[in-house]
């Protein structure tokens, strides 16, 4: 059974380790800690991921599965506890692009500062091994000095690593001689991300040309909706804005667009063999409290390229000292520090909070709802604190009655009406109060529940809706027959279809007074094939589906909606494709609530 508390010893906070966290549709898994933290994984974006939690403060963790998919799942593999203050336990990263040329005592003495500073990550921004990034520059010129915090690095490709053929001498230094992955990421992609402490890195591969391609923007996407730290640093070799020998890769801008919508803090970048720290910003160039903070460290030990021109948010620029970039991460913000080599003065600090790392603490907004049947009522805590979790709650029932539980039951002795007050603190101490009339009478007849349902369906797999209500009361059973045999009681089940077929589907639902009542509907369960040809030179799918009710169907391609087309179970999809890659689809009824499974056809 997977555990569901995690706790340290004297511990001021904890991180959980997942070695997988799947969760299906409509699922979640909530975090709490006793020091009033909470975090609620939800969505489609785990799917098996193994990763640490960002950390909660307190000296245990509870975990919540809320599941009712059967593929939902999780494993707690480790975890993480420190017996200071979250606040107080920095991380340090130091790092810089543009390294070791045909002169490498040059970036000797940047390797020193790094020695030196003893990070705990070491980060590179491209241009590793000039000039040719071959395995003979990496072993001769890198290896002797940066290489001597190897085991620390996180490296980026740049585009003198890429003048050998598919940056395979970069590859196979980091990797080893021909393996696949390593330290590098894939070496078909050259992306990947990592955690240290309470931030997410993530390094990109901007190639050769200063592009992101719509796969590694594809990844991006769903790395960025997963991560769960509350600061994060993206590092890659092409900037989008520089003044130096280069004024940036206008084709880094759908990157950076990305990563300013999910609330990144730092951008680490080389390629102009300079340092400029720029201004928080949006991907447009416009300041931004909420922004992107980019910082071109290009400054590792390769000839230094003069500055050129000016932009009105450049905050600091040099271009005749080498030195490498120092960063102290906190849970909440960072400080930065350019350290020059010996020799040199000119250097640089700055610091900042994380967009998403939590403000000043908001107090709570208390709020309640009732449901009274005769004299018994049923109160539902509806506060809420949005910076926090709601700690206690005092109820006063206007009777000399009270309780502290979050949504009490109260039996008045007399009818009337009452005024009913709700106090709520949250996990700092701030509090909030509500009061409402509250009106209770002899009881009345009962009446009787309103069964219905609704239904989501993928293939032969269905997830059903359980909108029934009971006006005077609670529903108390739920009896589900699926129309080929099998049943449930659960509230909301899924049912996987062992053949095609409309089904007739009874839902009947039995309230708290014993009263009945059953709704029927047709539900049903669809199939899609589809095969590929390519005489013609260009990509066609003849798409073949059956079970669909409506007059008409959408048809998918690539999650994005290609047409709409009768219903008569066929389609020949011409998409003018060539070359190779793959293609998914799924057919839907017009509601897109009833649709075929998804396909994956390659070409």
């Amino acid at each position: 059974m997977p555990a569901t508390q995690v706790c340290g010893k004297n511990a001021k906070w904890v991180r959980i380790g997942f070695s997988e966290l799947t969760l299906g549709a409509y699922d979640s898994l909530v975090l709490e800690s006793d020091g009033g933290d909470r975090y609620v994984f939800e969505g489609n974006h785990w799917k098996g991921r193994a990763f640490y939690s960002r950390a909660l403060r307190g000296n245990c963790v509870d975990i919540h599965p809320s599941f009712g998919h059967s593929d939902s799942r999780y494993t707690v593999e480790s975890y993480q506890f420190g017996t200071a203050a979250l606040e107080g336990s920095p991380v340090v990263a130091a790092g810089a692009g543009d390294i070791c040329d045909s002169t490498p005592a040059d970036c000797g003495r940047t390797s020193d500062l790094i020695v030196a500073i003893n990070p705990t990550v070491v980060f590179t921004t491209g241009d590793n091994a000039y000039n040719s990034g071959t395995l003979a520059e990496f072993n001769t010129r890198y290896a002797p000095r940066w290489g001597r915090f190897k085991e620390l690095t996180n490296p980026t490709p740049g585009n003198h690593d890429y003048l050998t053929a598919g940056a395979s001498g970069y590859f196979d230094y980091f990797n080893g001689v021909g393996r696949q992955t390593g330290p590098a990421g894939d070496r078909s992609r050259g992306y990947y991300s990592f955690d240290v402490g309470e931030w997410h890195f993530i390094a990109l591969n901007s190639m050769s040309s200063g592009t992101v391609s719509s796969t590694q923007l594809a990844w991006l996407d769903s790395d960025l909706a997963a991560n769960t730290k509350p600061c994060t640093a993206a590092f890659f070799h092409h900037p989008m804005v520089s003044r130096g020998v280069y004024n940036g890769s206008a084709s880094m801008k759908p990157a950076y667009d990305r990563l300013y919508a999910a609330g990144v803090d730092l951008v680490l970048v080389g390629h102009d063999h300079n340092y400029q720290r720029y201004a928080k910003m949006t991907p447009s160039q416009v300041a931004s409290s909420d922004g992107l903070r980019q910082v071109i460290v290009g400054t590792g030990g390769r000839d230094l390229y003069a500055l050129n021109g000016t932009h009105p948010l450049l905050q600091a620029a040099q271009a005749d000292t080498w030195g490498v970039l120092k960063l102290e991460l906190t849970a909440d913000g960072y400080t930065g520090e350019f350290v020059p080599v010996v020799g040199k003065n000119w250097t640089d600090s700055f610091s900042g909070t994380c967009n998403n790392a939590a403000s000043e603490n908001a107090p709570p907004l208390a709020d309640f709802s009732f449901a009274a049947q005769g004299l018994s009522v049923d109160f539902t805590d509806d506060s809420t604190d949005a910076d926090g979790t709601i700690a206690s709650r005092s109820w006063n029932f206007g009777d000399g009655q009270s309780a502290t539980s979050t949504n009490p039951n109260h039996a008045y002795a007399t009818a009337g009406t009452y005024t009913v007050t709700l106090t709520v603190t949250d996990d700092e101490g701030a509090t909030d109060s509500v009061s409402r009339s509250v009106t209770v009478s002899s009881p009345a007849a009962n009446t009787p529940p309103t069964a219905s349902f609704g239904y989501w369906v993928r293939g032969r797999q269905v997830v059903f809706k359980n909108y029934s209500t009971d006006s005077d009361g609670t529903l108390v059973t739920h009896a589900w027959d699926f129309g080929d045999g099998t049943s449930s009681t659960s509230a909301t089940p899924s049912h996987t279809y062992a053949t095609l077929g409309l089904w007739t589907v009874r839902l009947t639902v039995t309230d708290d007074d014993g009263a009945q009542r059953s709704v029927t509907r047709n539900v049903p369960t669809l199939n899609l094939t589809g095969t590929v040809d390519e005489s013609t030179g260009t990509v066609n799918v003849d798409l073949r589906w059956v079970g669909a009710q409506t007059s008409s169907v959408d048809i998918f391609r690539n999650n994005t909606r290609a047409t709409v087309t009768a219903n008569d179970g066929a389609y020949l999809d011409a998409t003018g494709l060539s070359g190779s890659g793959t293609l998914t689809y799924r057919v839907c009824e017009a509601s897109r609530a009833v649709c075929t499974q998804t396909i994956t056809l390659t070409y």
